[in-house]
């Protein structure tokens, strides 16, 4: 198992380190934290990646995955 830290994870993912800092939670991105900082392990973001492709080339027919969190709801305008 090998260890990255945000600048190795952010390099790995083709990421800078604020993108990645400001996103992985949202993202969905394999983490935990060692002595207050945030880590990653190089396995787990290959399998992260490797999930993310499969979606991607599935037939559903949009390059997004389902949405997680909130939805803004839609404000109809009478006229």
């Amino acid at each position: 198992m090998t260890i990255l830290n945000i600048e190795e994870a952010a390099q790995f993912l083709g990421k800078t380190p604020a993108a990645l800092r400001n996103g992985y939670k949202r993202w969905g991105i394999p983490h935990f934290r060692l002595g207050g900082q945030i880590k990653f392990t190089r396995e787990a973001l290959q399998e992260w990646v490797e999930n993310r492709m499969q979606f991607q080339s599935g037939s559903s027919g949009s390059n997004t995955p389902p949405a997680t969190g909130r939805v803004k709801a839609r404000r109809s305008v009478s006229a």
